[in-house]
């Protein structure tokens, strides 16, 4: 006793700090209440033109409906012979292959040619509007090394050459094939190059045409050319704030990486902390992450984190018009209620409903519903529409990894223990070691250490209450006494309470040795869950050995047997255990595989109904495996004690692994508020009560009617 009252007591370490970190999180989570939501001009300009009210009168509606703003893009040579400007592009490589093309262009043009060595990557642009070449010449001399371009002109047109080299170049692929449709070769010609993507400043009347509904302006800078980005484009890029008379907020990138990537980036640092705008950091299609963006990590740390995480409507979400037998845009509302709600999200990239890939969903009433019953419901979270808040910066310090790392090695060394028989004067060698490794552990490794610790604790303690479980059950059915159903209903639903409280230490120790700013805004990601909702899975079957055995007779002793391990090794397998073996391995596999947004294995539309429907009435929805199976479970397994049977509670255990270890997996959503993690798991345990009595109870009739069948006499 006194061994296990000592690591109890490092237990209780352990979940005192590991509290004072939680309530710390719950208080940066809880300043962290307002979301933005910024319409995509280039998709609202799409939009409107399939509408007969016209692009000023949605910007003031939506403005009116919460909408804070709008992104728009530079101007590119590609974006402008887009909106019908007066312009050609073209590579000097298509150029020179061109008959007679000294004839066809202008003199200025071929002596570039010829002087540059027919450079075939060079880019091209002409037009004959001397207004629009003005309007390039001054953005380019603002933004580009002159060394990097040359202007031409002639009495009727006005050329623009880029230096280009083959990095930039794109190519069309053909494969041709004989005629017998049997391929030949592939045929590569180039065709344009990614400076046609090169940032030209952004368009006034744009700009105008906006803030005069009402909304604000974000700027998004061009990176398509990152050879081309300097600190003179950085500096024009702010100065067209200034011009525009606009307030910057958010920094939002394009492309693979930030501007001024590698070099530049203190230069983009210094206008960054000028301007207090704020980097947002675009989550990944999967939901998972943010989008790797090359240098944006490097930055966010030295704005001391002042970053937003932003979600997109991607052209998929946009298509969830009518989805799962809705009558409207109802999902797509659920898309941005979870991502609000259960991803720190503060800022939506808004693009208008689609009703498929080409139609837009022109019904205003539509979008008045979806915002109107989005803010309703945010609303019960205590948050709201306005500038995007971020979270202040916090790290979990030594000390408390320390305190944590005590908690942990007193729950291993319970399990330990239960396992193995570990004599006295061992138990005190380990305890000492132990606590020494706890506190050089954090110090030689203080970023793995909290990782390490982590796992540790999604595997010790979900295995601690399948060891209470597996203790309990045991000592019950070797009571010699008929068990009344109001017994067993009571010592299920307390037996599943305790496994909770176990299992919720763990959950705890996860959710604050990973409340560092890195984890709530996404930047690191806890990678352990797969291993840790395996891992218990075995540990279980190891501790089910150590208190029922293989074939034990009735005893009292808790311990494994080399003998009985030997028998399960040379045990005769018919083949009907190894089909139900299989079944179970297919049902594991869609067990993993399920956990996370990167599998191709999703939830039916009936469940994705009935979730959606929970997650409308409540305010967290709580799991599906908690509540409907693993939880209810541990009643119908006390139910079983009164048949004696442990295989039936070897088979229920299995189940009832997975939901503890699924409430530890509810606590690694590190970018949902721990609040909302806290109420997901109350709402499994209280579901899964009232389901396991009445599981229970359609037993307990499907039983009376069985022996009512077969003659037998009722005595329950």
């Amino acid at each position: 006793m006194k061994k296990n009252n000592i690591l109890i007591i490092f237990i209780l370490i352990g979940i005192i700090a590991s509290s004072i970190l939680a309530i710390n999180r719950v208080r940066i989570e809880g300043d962290n209440k307002t979301v933005d939501i910024t319409l995509d001009y280039n998709d609202i300009i799409k939009f409107a033109e399939q509408t007969e009210e016209g692009l000023s009168w949605w910007l003031k509606k939506f403005k009116d409906l919460g909408v804070n703003s709008v992104t728009i893009n530079e101007d590119t040579f590609e974006s402008m012979m887009e909106d019908q400007k007066p312009l050609e592009v073209k590579m000097v490589g298509n150029i020179i292959r061109e008959i007679g093309w000294r004839d066809k262009y202008p003199q200025p043009l071929v002596n570039y040619i010829d002087e540059s060595g027919r450079d075939k990557y060079d880019l091209v642009v002409v037009t004959d509007s001397e207004s629009l070449f003005q309007l390039l010449k001054v953005r380019m001399d603002e933004r580009y090394d002159e060394n990097k371009y040359k202007l031409f002109n002639t009495e009727n047109q006005f050329i623009i050459i880029l230096d280009g080299t083959e990095k930039e170049a794109l190519y069309s692929k053909t494969t041709l094939i004989d005629e017998n449709n049997k391929f030949y070769s592939d045929l590569r010609e180039l065709t344009g190059s990614k400076l046609m993507r090169l940032g030209l400043g952004f368009d006034k009347d744009t700009i105008e045409l906006i803030k005069d509904s009402g909304l604000e302006v974000v700027l998004r800078p061009c990176n398509n050319n990152p050879n081309w980005i300097d600190e003179k484009y950085i500096k024009a890029y702010f100065k067209e704030h200034e011009k525009h008379n606009i307030v910057p907020k958010y920094m939002i990138f394009s492309s693979n990486e930030i501007i001024g990537y590698p070099d530049k980036t203190g230069v983009l640092r210094e206008h960054l902390l000028a301007n207090k705008m704020k980097v947002v950091l675009i989550e990944t299609e999967v939901q998972r992450g943010v989008i790797e963006q090359e240098g944006i990590i490097g930055l966010t740390k030295d704005l001391n984190y002042e970053a937003i995480r932003l979600f997109s409507m991607v052209p998929y979400i946009q298509e969830r018009y009518k989805f799962y037998n809705y009558e409207g845009a109802e999902e797509i509302e659920n898309t941005l209620y979870r991502a609000v709600t259960e991803r720190n999200i503060r800022l939506i990239f808004f693009r208008p409903f689609k009703e498929n890939k080409t139609d837009y969903v022109t019904d205003y009433q539509e979008y008045e519903r979806t915002f109107n019953s989005f803010k309703e419901r945010i609303a019960e979270h205590n948050m709201s529409l306005g500038d995007a808040s971020t979270m202040r910066y916090n790290q979990v310090s030594l000390i408390y990894k320390i305190l944590i790392g005590f908690g942990l090695f007193g729950g291993g060394m319970l399990l330990l223990g239960i396992i193995f028989k570990i004599n006295e004067r061992l138990n005190k060698i380990l305890i000492i070691l132990g606590a020494l490794l706890c506190i050089i552990t954090p110090y030689v490794i203080p970023n793995m250490s909290e990782i390490l610790y982590s796992l540790a604790a999604a595997i010790i303690f979900p295995s601690l209450s399948m060891a209470y479980f597996c203790k309990l059950m045991k000592s019950y059915s070797l009571e010699n006494k008929v068990w009344k159903l109001k017994e067993i209903i009571f010592i299920g639903v307390k037996t599943l309470l305790i496994m909770v409280l176990i299992t919720s230490i763990g959950a705890l120790f996860v959710a604050s040795l990973l409340s560092g700013i890195d984890y709530l805004l996404e930047i690191d990601i806890f990678r352990g869950v797969k291993f840790a909702q395996l891992i218990p899975i075995f540990l279980y079957l190891v501790v089910f050995l150590v208190y029922f055995g293989f074939r034990r007779e009735k005893t009292t002793e808790n311990e494994i047997k080399i003998s009985e391990v030997k028998d399960i090794l040379y045990l005769n397998i018919k083949v009907i255990t190894v089909i139900v073996g299989i079944v179970a391995l297919a049902v594991g596999y869609i067990y993993i595989a399920r956990t996370g947004h990167e599998t191709n294995i999703q939830p039916s539309n009936l469940e994705m109904i009935a979730r959606n429907f929970l997650e409308l009435k409540l305010l967290a929805r709580p799991r599906t495996k908690e509540f409907l199976l693993a939880f209810p479970a541990v009643i119908l397994a006390a139910y079983m004690i009164r048949y004696k049977s442990n295989l039936a509670i070897f088979v229920l255990g299995i189940i009832i692994t997975i939901g503890q270890t699924s409430i530890v997996n509810t606590f690694c959503h590190l970018r949902t508020p721990l609040y909302l993690s806290i109420i997901r798991t109350f709402y499994g345990v209280l579901f899964g009560v009232l389901l396991g009595i009445i599981y229970t109870g359609l037993l307990v009739l499907v039983t009376k009617i069985s022996k009512k069948m077969r003659g037998e006499l009722l005595n329950e």
